[in-house]
């Protein structure tokens, strides 16, 4: 089984709403953009940080309370911070402005 090269891989830009100039349409799609690709790359490691907390309990079912905490801790720290917040929200109180 042959691993997979990522060195050819594009890595999206990193645009933040305080870098931009609000008259440039094309600057501000590209920071919403930006914005809502990081949001869904937190949103999915959320699920599979719940995915496996799932089968954690499943596989050890009578001792999973003291065999997941780990898991149980990642994840109720990851909840605190990964919520989807969208664009505009940030985009109309951004405190650069």
């Amino acid at each position: 089984m042959a691993l997979t090269d990522y060195s050819h891989h594009k890595r999206h830009e990193l645009v933040s709403f305080d870098d931009i100039d609000y008259a440039n349409f094309t600057d501000v799609e590209k920071a919403r953009d930006s914005m809502l690709r990081e949001q869904w790359i937190r949103t999915q490691s959320l699920r599979v940080t719940h995915e496996a907390l799932r089968k954690c309990r499943q596989y050890h079912e009578d001792d999973a309370q003291k065999n997941c905490r780990p898991l149980v801790m990642k994840y109720m720290k990851m909840i605190e911070s990964y919520g989807v917040q969208g664009y505009l929200g940030y985009q109309k109180n951004d405190p650069s402005k």
